[in-house]
């Protein structure tokens, strides 16, 4: 780690604050609920002190800029969104997923419930829920607060969805210094923050940017040192994402046995007693996995037979289906591939109802797309797994695992993220040990291969 320093002058941070709290009054005024603009104040302070907290070290203010810049940009991003939908489709439901109308019903309903005396454990058994109840939970408390200042509207609570996604960049950050200088790290999380999938979904009533702060902090206390209290940490994501979506809670516990191996290894020093912790975790892993009715789900799915699961990529794309009936084993490897460079052809957002808002999707899968050319690149020509630490290798490995189930059973980049900062602190790692003219040529190389790809595909449209 180079030990360079880049401090933020604090005048960014008053100016961050002040031109945040200008456009939540604009946000307020608009949407006729003062609640906007009292969320928004204290959100950036709790952002603020988590930032704090979490890095308990140096680099206290570049992290609080950041989530303060971020804040500030995905809280705009996201009233145009809404006020955009709102006025070009006369709607009072601003949604750009279908979902969202369940998580926002969900969060009045979770509200009556903890007026009433409910806990979380409760929400969790309550019917139709499924594995949802972290997120309509939070949601729930999103409601009280609002409705205690004025009322919960649609835009309450995409504010604190703002929220969790400005912790994603402020943690990428910190990630990106224990391997790079605080100028570079800065640079590497203002790039993922403005050009990965966060921003679009920083404007969506969804759970995933929630998965996607819980398995980057996982991350992060992974590749930090050893402690009860990253331990702690640790535990306390898993067990958040696991009532998030049970199935990427699971895949979770793939992370957390890398820092238990590690732990268990350094602190305990009888040979016969770790054998014996071993055992036990093993046994809880295989216990949590056959009860999960979503997981056994996903594995049925996964193990269908390929007439069955054509059907189901055909819903999706049908060159989907076609990468399907490929001979087993290439047809997983051909749809990882085709589940990371969408959305694909880029026309196809623009031919959707509300193409012109899935804007920063499409920008974010470009620009996704020309990130594997130099991780590809990285890992073939440079070789530089080889110098990657353990931990960081394990995770790797256990991403690419992730991405192909979740690639099996649909091409759904929101799902696919919370396992993205891995590969992306790969991607820049491999960027940095090219020279310049090994970074043209990939360069190049990707934007001839996309254009390439995109007439082909069209070309295959029009022969069908």
């Amino acid at each position: 780690m180079i030990a360079e320093k880049f401090p933020i002058d604090n005048k960014y941070i008053f100016s961050f604050i002040l031109s945040i709290m200008f456009i939540a009054i604009i946000g307020s005024y608009i949407d006729n609920n003062i609640s906007i603009f009292t969320l928004s104040l204290i959100f950036i302070i709790f952002g603020s002190l988590f930032t704090v907290l979490i890095n308990r070290r140096e680099n206290i203010r570049n992290s609080v800029s950041l989530f303060l810049l971020f804040f500030l940009i995905y809280l705009f991003y996201t009233f145009i969104i809404h006020f955009g939908l709102i006025e070009v489709y006369n709607t009072p439901f601003p949604f750009m997923e279908s979902d969202e109308g369940f998580f926002y019903e969900g969060s009045k309903d979770v509200c009556y419930k903890l007026q009433i005396g409910y806990n979380f454990f409760d929400i969790t058994k309550v019917d139709g829920y499924a594995d949802t109840s972290g997120a309509l939970y939070f949601n729930g408390y999103i409601a009280l607060l609002a409705n205690y200042f004025e009322q919960n509207s649609i835009l309450a609570q995409k504010t604190a969805v703002v929220l969790i996604s400005a912790l994603i960049p402020m943690m990428m950050y910190s990630i990106s210094r224990l391997y790079f200088s605080e100028k570079i790290s800065f640079y590497i999380a203002i790039i993922y923050g403005v050009f990965s999938f966060i921003p679009y979904l920083s404007s969506i009533l969804l759970r995933d940017v929630h998965i996607a702060l819980m398995f980057i902090i996982s991350i992060y206390i992974i590749l930090e040192k050893l402690s009860i209290l990253n331990l702690l940490i640790l535990f306390c994501a898993f067990f958040w994402s696991y009532y998030l979506r049970e199935q990427t809670g699971i895949f979770m516990m793939g992370f957390l046995s890398i820092y238990l191996f590690s732990f268990i290894n350094s602190y305990i020093k009888n040979n016969y007693i770790k054998t014996l912790i071993y055992l036990v975790l093993i046994v809880m892993a295989i216990v949590i996995i056959v009860n999960s009715d979503e997981l056994m789900k996903m594995f049925t799915t996964i193990l269908e037979d390929s007439s069955e699961r054509n059907s189901e990529q055909a819903s999706t794309s049908s060159m989907g289906a076609k990468m399907a009936k490929l001979p087993f084993g290439l047809n997983y490897i051909a749809l990882l591939g085709f589940g990371q460079i969408q959305p694909f052809p880029p026309s196809l957002i623009f031919l959707s109802k509300k193409g012109m808002f899935h804007f920063t999707y499409l920008i974010a899968g470009v620009a996704w797309f020309f990130g594997w050319g130099f991780l590809l690149y990285g890992i073939f020509s440079k070789k530089i797994l080889k110098n990657l630490d353990l931990k960081l290798n394990f995770m790797f490995f256990l991403s690419i695992i992730y991405l192909i189930l979740v690639s099996i059973i649909e091409f759904n980049q929101r799902r696919q993220v919370p396992v993205y900062p891995i590969l992306y602190l790969v991607m820049t790692i491999s960027f940095f040990e090219m020279n310049i003219t090994e970074r043209t040529k990939i360069w190049v190389s990707m934007l001839l291969l996309y254009t390439a790809l995109v007439l082909i595909i069209n070309y295959m449209k029009v022969l069908s």
